[in-house]
């Protein structure tokens, strides 16, 4: 039985030296797990095995290229821009003047005895001789200003027809050469990709409501404003005048009509104020502070003279006599001076915004009472014309194609 047992016990010995063997072996191919404790900052113990890094590759280089590749494709992180610094100016509209009334034979006394008072406290001859040409200019009846452009009445006559033909409304604008400039001018704008090739391509291109806008601003264009020593005041008063205009037509929901020329010519009156102080005699041109004052203080009431005499109607002469203080307005004209004058706040605001400049006029409009409108949009707007004004080109440098006949 001892022969029997003993290869038995052999093979038992064999088998769990070979198990052993091969556990060894087995330890020496399968890696270590090493178990890291992690504390809640979320950094290892410091008395734990630490697994050394791959060579050639430490951990902030890894951490950066991770960062790197996270990072491509990914839109750039906002960050705050800040709003050039405005500068607080005085508001233009502060203090507005108006007149009298929309009567003729209320306003002129009213503003002969201003402008008298005004010249018995000149003290230098340029001053007290400006004074005079402005008296004399105004005093009479009939002003001596050019009368209202035939085009312009010609052309209001025919657009208010409806749908006119657009032979008939071409051959109207060809009787006038600025009138043909101003249209060939707009219709080269940036808006367009190309000049167009004929006056009557020029015309349906910017629109009838476009063309008669034109044709009642070639009041202001005359060439009786060219004034010098003035032209840049006259010049900005024209170019506010129709940006005025345009958005005042906009806020009354009326592309044509009386809201836009009082828009238009709400100070008109300036333009006849510059022209007095324009000269070439010997006394030589009047103070300048002079004449902005004279300006700012009488330009309503000039306005009003200038509607009538131009006859064109109570209404637009209510605009421009009483936009500083509609409240004043007959009642059934107070809804066009009170959009007279959003809109000549809206176009202050607009242009000295461009400057860097901050009149005060969102808040100013904000509080206004009297006229439901939308206050961004309103200046919005007033932006959107300036915007494309300064896109025009130079009339001067357009060729102008079929022009005169």
């Amino acid at each position: 039985m001892d022969s029997e047992s003993e290869p038995t016990e052999r093979r038992t010995r064999l088998a769990q030296l070979w198990a052993a063997l091969w556990s060894a072996i087995m330890g020496r191919l399968t890696p270590r797990k090493v178990h890291v404790r992690v504390r809640r900052s979320g950094a290892p113990a410091a008395d734990l095995p630490m697994l050394p890094p791959p060579g050639g590759v430490i951990p902030s280089q890894r951490t950066e290229e991770a960062r790197a590749r996270r990072s491509l494709g990914q839109p750039p992180a906002p960050s705050l821009v800040q709003d050039p610094e405005t500068v607080g100016v005085q508001p233009p509209w502060e203090g507005g003047a108006v007149a009298p009334s929309t009567d003729v034979e209320t306003v002129r006394p009213h503003l002969m005895g201003a402008l008298f008072d005004i010249q018995d406290a000149c003290e230098s001859p340029a001053d007290y001789a400006f004074l005079n040409r402005l008296i004399r200019m105004l005093s009479l009846d009939q002003l001596d200003l050019p009368p209202f452009p035939d085009v312009a009445w010609q052309l209001d006559t025919l657009l208010r027809l409806g749908d006119p033909p657009l032979v008939r409304v071409v051959k109207i604008v060809r009787r006038e050469p600025a009138l043909v400039r101003r249209v060939w001018t707009q219709a080269c704008s940036a808006f367009y990709a190309r000049p167009p090739n004929s006056l009557d391509h020029a015309v349906a291109r910017i629109g009838f409501d476009a063309l008669w806008r034109i044709g009642m601003s070639a009041c202001v264009h005359s060439e009786v404003f060219r004034v010098r020593g003035f032209q840049d005041q006259a010049d900005a008063v024209r170019r506010h005048g129709i940006v005025t205009a345009d958005v005042a037509a906009w806020l009354s929901g009326k592309k044509l009509g009386a809201v836009y020329l009082a828009g238009l010519l709400h100070e008109v009156g300036k333009l006849v104020v510059y022209r007095a102080a324009s000269t070439t005699t010997a006394v030589g041109l009047p103070d300048r502070e002079l004449v902005d004052r004279v300006a700012a203080e009488v330009h309503p009431s000039i306005g009003v003279l200038v509607a009538h005499a131009w006859k064109l109607g109570e209404e637009t002469a209510a605009g421009v006599g009483f936009y500083n203080h509609p409240e004043q307005a007959p009642d059934p004209f107070r809804a066009t001076a009170r959009q007279v004058q959003v809109a000549n706040i809206a176009t202050h605001t607009a242009t000295l915004s461009r400057e860097g400049q901050d009149c005060g006029g969102l808040m100013t409009l904000l509080e206004f009472q009297g006229l439901e409108f939308d206050v961004a949009r309103t200046i919005g707007k007033a932006h959107e014309i300036l915007d494309g004004m300064e896109q025009q080109p130079d009339g001067a440098d357009q060729p102008v194609l079929d022009v005169v006949e």
